[in-house]
């Protein structure tokens, strides 16, 4: 029984630091824990449209949530070989065996969060060292949470304001009938497709603002995206400028990076076009895509 606990506990730990490293210092690799629970959060939500930009906070919450019950209930299987032998409280008595397991998963737990009211003591050598690991994982995974949080919303601003560039480019050419290709920004074009490229590099390092959608269909990067590529595609026709055409074929590049990622990560649409897996994006997103002039 002791071994088998003991492998339990060991195999939790290793399990939970494991899918910390993956979502917080690796997130290139897939089937993070923040993936598996984002998709199943968003597909609960998303029959909503209300209820869909909870999803992706609800996953930070339910992730950062895992990651620490986890690792508590890990190391109370650990403590649970040894209390309450190994074990004193404050008054430096033995304290008593009922509920064993509970007790175990509360010192845990006060250790964790580095609480430490000091009313259970351990004793051994093997125990003090485990709660100081326990304690110092505690700690890092409570820093490296906020700092990931943190680094999620500027981010999400960046897509933000891509999504409202291309809305307010898209109601300007309707308002003026003139085409932004017919002006010859190549500057423009050479814009979005940084902007684009950031957004791609934004998903793999963040995988899970994925699953932020937004109520503001303008502020949508799903939506928009189709209008990109149709300036890009006008960009690139016969008779425009050869700076135009470089700068066209600059974004369709930053546009196909993207839907790569999208269609490794996201959505799986039934053809393998960029096209079809923006439609996949904008329908997964529920929203509607800007129509093309």
């Amino acid at each position: 029984m002791t071994v088998l606990m003991t492998c339990a506990g060991l195999a939790l730990i290793v399990g939970i630091i494991s899918e910390v490293f993956k979502d917080l210092f690796h997130p290139s690799n897939s089937g993070a824990l923040s993936d598996w629970l984002g998709r199943r959060v968003f597909n609960l939500l998303r029959h909503r449209r209300r209820t869909l930009p909870l999803a992706g906070p609800t996953t930070v919450v339910l992730v950062i949530g895992t990651w620490v019950m986890g690792l508590t209930v890990g190391f109370a299987l650990l403590y649970y070989i040894a209390y309450p032998a190994q074990f004193r409280t404050s008054t430096g008595v033995v304290p008593p065996t009922d509920p064993h397991f509970m007790t175990a998963f509360y010192f845990s737990f006060e250790t964790i969060i580095t609480l430490g009211y000091g009313d259970l003591i351990p004793q051994t050598t093997w125990t003090r060292m485990l709660s100081t690991i326990e304690a110092l994982l505690g700690f890092g995974l409570l820093t490296a949470s906020v700092s990931s949080i943190v680094l999620i919303y500027p981010a999400l601003s960046r897509m933000r304001l891509l999504a409202r560039s291309v809305t307010h480019l898209v109601a300007a050419e309707e308002s003026t009938g003139i085409s932004i290709v017919d002006t010859g920004s190549d500057v423009l074009l050479s814009g979005f497709a940084s902007e684009v490229t950031r957004a791609r590099i934004d998903l793999v390092h963040f995988p899970v603002i994925y699953y932020f959608a937004t109520n503001d269909s303008d502020a949508s990067v799903a939506r928009c995206l189709p209008q990109l590529a149709r300036l890009a595609e006008q960009a690139r026709a016969i008779g425009a400028a050869d700076r135009l055409r470089v700068t066209a074929t600059a974004l369709e590049r930053a546009l196909d990076d993207l839907a790569g990622i999208l269609r490794e990560r996201f959505v799986h649409p039934e053809e393998d076009s960029r096209d079809a897996v923006f439609r996949a994006f904008a329908s997964d997103h529920r929203v509607a895509a800007l129509n093309a002039q």
